[in-house]
């Protein structure tokens, strides 16, 4: 932008002072009218950063004992002339800043000179900016520098989030290139102390505001920066004026700290820093050279600078493994992420594993594990390793891919395929385990299957390990290679897979038998069933199942089992079912154990028909608690036999999930369409759904639309944790000029669903 033509002298005038705000932030609205004053009457090149450096002090023509102590020497009352042989730290990386008053800077010969690193200035108050920014921001670039901006805070003049937004929209921006420095907020001592101009009293040195009220200006331009950047500023001042002006706040220390000191002789300190910093990042110790503008050192190394100016995270996919333990194969994940823009902090590795299916799915490891290697070669700190075994279920290739998740921006490190083999684990059922008791004989009956899905043509075994109630455990080889033409049939694949196995019982007590399922390569837990041995003749049966039943207009629970007392084998004996309601009352179903069961019979050896059955009716979904007791013969029997207790969720049914994501509008040969995409499923089947689309027209008709979300959304799936395809979009072209509202709802598809889902509305003008 242009700036206009400034006198080198600002006039002061004599009406009174403005008031000052309660609050910083809240000083009167500066029209354009004040903000043109204030050009007109202030130095071309606005404020000089370093207020009390001896360069400024000699341009604004004032004594030397308004410099700090230890400045150099000012001769005479003219600009001070650069001294290139001005001496410099012996630490860190040199640089330098800049503005206006420097002109269009030979910045190769500044980088010949050895700097690398420079801050223009970019703006002051809300109504200047620097005229060679372009220049002195690209040129520093241009010959290698990593450059920054800053601005030239005025606290009573506007609020700290005003002049933050100014100071970004005209070069305080940032970005993690690698070569762009954060924001700069340069607060110190008063350029215009005493004048008034426009009507406006600009105050003490302190601008006429308390420490409470700059502290306050401070932290709001400072999270303002932060919200618009991503990026805390960094804090220029001197530590006299940061006591004298702030109360030597120390709430800081988030900020980075860019201290103003000028020793008159060579050092390694700026000496003692304001309350906030035990240590700086940089130091502004000179004035007058050896570079243009003011000479500064970075406090680290040139790769520590390089990773103050925040660039992409890094890292390194190191390798991808295949293995196994006796119960679960796995990939494992390794390799290393870091976020250089913020190295102290933790970085997320995400891995997308696709698996042979073709479906895919999302990781996310925590980079914390142990690496000294890469602290070694990037000095980023030990913990930034990720090493992840993620389960698979099934054998082929995997394909992995990792990014690195930074703050500002993420990195792929790459994609590796591994092979699996032997990774499907065996799977089985425990279908009975169940008293069988004979005059001379009781043993516990187990009856289940087991196949291994790594070899289904093979014979798979159950291992059974019988605890006695002394404690001591017996282990049992039980071959799977019965006949099981159910499993057959719902795997769809053939050979013996049951197995059925009578385990001799000699003591009285309770026992513990634990089953499981063992494979080729992998075994798998089939649970544990504890049973009783009774000394006296309890009634003996069994809850076998609990079914839903339905129709078009009812439900039910068939409840089956069976029940006998071993007093009389030739009674049937009365059986009660105690179903308890979602609402939590119980109902009471007498019944008899009178339907034939010849299994019964058989496995136990007693004649007579001792199963039951019944239908039990349901009214409203939810979970279904049934209880099934056997009612003994004998008065002096030990009391009734707890058949069973079985829990049955019955149509609570969640309702759809989904959402209308975007409603658009596109125009292709002169006609144009109306596009509305989202997705939807049921989160109880995960079945692909109906979504019925309601579009308005600006005419208030309604359009109806029944489409089906069976269009592929891998981030859904990722999402909520599902397969299948559950994305819909609909398009319909459009005539009326105007605007038209979109709905979309999930259609339930349960019989107790507690009903469809909106997944949203959307208005859009054509």
């Amino acid at each position: 932008m242009t700036v206009p033509a400034a006198e080198t002298t600002a006039p002061v005038t004599t009406p009174a002072p403005v008031p000052m705000p309660a609050m910083p932030g809240s000083a009167p609205i500066v029209g354009d009218a004040m903000k043109r004053a204030m050009l007109q009457a202030i130095p071309s090149g606005g404020a000089e950063m370093g207020q009390r450096s001896p360069r400024v002090l000699a341009n604004k023509n004032l004594p030397l004992s308004a410099a700090p102590t230890g400045s150099r020497s000012v001769a005479g009352t003219l600009a001070m002339a650069l001294d290139t042989g001005h001496w410099s730290p012996s630490i860190g990386v040199a640089g330098q800043d800049v503005s206006a008053y420097q002109g269009n800077v030979d910045w190769a010969a500044q980088w010949n000179q050895g700097s690398r690193f420079a801050y223009v200035k970019a703006s002051e108050g809300n109504y200047y900016v620097n005229g060679n920014f372009s220049q002195q921001y690209d040129g520093s670039r241009n010959v290698g520098m990593i450059r920054g901006a800053y601005h030239f805070a005025v606290p009573n003049w506007s609020s700290g989030a005003d002049q933050a937004r100014y100071f970004v929209a005209n070069g305080g921006a940032w970005s993690p290139d690698g070569y762009t420095l954060p924001p700069v907020l340069d607060i110190e001592y008063n350029p215009y102390e005493g004048q008034t101009i426009g009507g406006f009293y600009f105050g003490d040195v302190c601008y006429g505001m308390s420490g409470a009220q700059m502290t306050s200006w401070i932290a709001d331009f400072g999270n303002t920066v932060q919200a618009l950047t991503g990026r805390y500023p960094v804090i220029y001042s001197t530590t006299d004026w940061w006591a004298r002006c702030t109360g030597n706040s120390a709430s800081f220390s988030a900020y980075p700290l860019w201290i103003a000191s000028y020793p008159s002789s060579p050092g390694n300190s700026p000496g003692v820093l304001p309350a906030s910093w035990n240590q700086f990042s940089m130091w502004q110790y000179s004035s007058t050279g050896p570079f243009q503008g003011d000479s500064n050192v970075w406090n680290g190394s040139y790769a520590s600078l390089a990773v103050f100016a925040g660039t992409t995270p890094q890292g390194s996919f190191d390798s991808l493994t295949a293995g196994r333990t006796d119960t679960a194969a796995s990939i494992r994940v390794r390799g290393w992420a870091a976020d250089t823009a913020l190295p102290q902090n933790t970085t997320e590795a995400h891995a997308y594993v696709t698996a042979p299916n073709g479906s895919q799915q999302l990781y996310k490891i925590p980079a914390t594990g142990y690496r000294p290697d890469v602290n070694q070669a990037l000095g980023l700190g030990d913990n930034h390793g990720f090493d992840q075994q993620v389960p698979v279920t099934v054998s082929g290739n995997y394909q992995v891919c990792v990014y690195a998740i930074g703050k500002f921006t993420n990195v792929g490190l790459g994609c590796k395929t591994v092979s699996v083999v032997g990774a499907e684990p065996p799977i089985g059922n425990l279908d009975d385990a169940y008293e069988v008791r004979t005059p001379d004989k009781v043993s516990f009956r187990i009856r289940g299957w087991v196949v291994d899905m790594n070899n289904t043509s093979s014979t798979a075994a159950a291992h059974a390990y019988v605890t006695a109630p002394d404690g001591t455990t017996t282990g049992y080889v039980v071959p799977a290679n019965a006949s099981r033409p159910d499993v057959n049939q719902v795997l769809g694949i053939g050979g013996n897979h049951g197995f059925l196995q009578d385990i001799n019982i000699t003591k009285a007590g309770t026992y513990r038998i634990c089953l499981y399922a063992v494979g080729q390569y992998l075994h798998s837990d089939m649970g544990c069933k504890s049973f009783s041995i009774a000394a006296a003749a309890l009634p003996v049966g069994s809850l076998d199942s609990v079914d839903l039943k339905t129709t078009s207009t009812t439900a039910s629970l068939s409840t089956r089992g069976w029940a006998l007392d071993y007093g009389d084998t030739t009674r049937q004996i009365a059986v009660h079912i105690y179903v308890q309601s979602p609402d939590g009352t119980t109902q009471l179903y007498k019944i008899t154990g009178s339907q034939p069961r010849p299994d019964v019979n058989k496995v136990l050896q007693v004649p007579g028909d001792h199963g039951y059955q019944t239908d039990i009716p349901l009214s409203a979904p939810g979970t279904y608690r049934v209880c099934s007791w056997a009612i003994a013969l004998s008065p002096v029997a030990p009391g009734n036999a707890l058949l069973g207790c079985k829990s049955v969720t019955v149509g609570v049914s969640a309702k759809p999930v989904g959402f209308l994501d975007t409603v658009k509008l596109s125009t292709t040969n002169g006609v144009t369409s109306l596009t509305a995409s989202g997705w939807a499923m049921d989160p109880t089947t995960g079945a692909s759904i109906e979504v019925h689309v309601y579009v308005t027209q600006p005419d208030t008709v309604q359009k109806y639309f029944p489409i089906i979300a069976n269009l592929p959304r891998p981030d859904v799936n990722a999402a909520m944790k599902t397969t299948g395809d559950h994305g819909f979009s609909l398009s319909t072209n459009i005539l009326q000029r105007g605007t038209y509202r979109v709905c979309a709802h999930g259609i339930a598809t349960s019989p107790f669903s507690l009903g469809n889902t909106l997944l949203g509305c959307t208005n859009i003008t054509f």
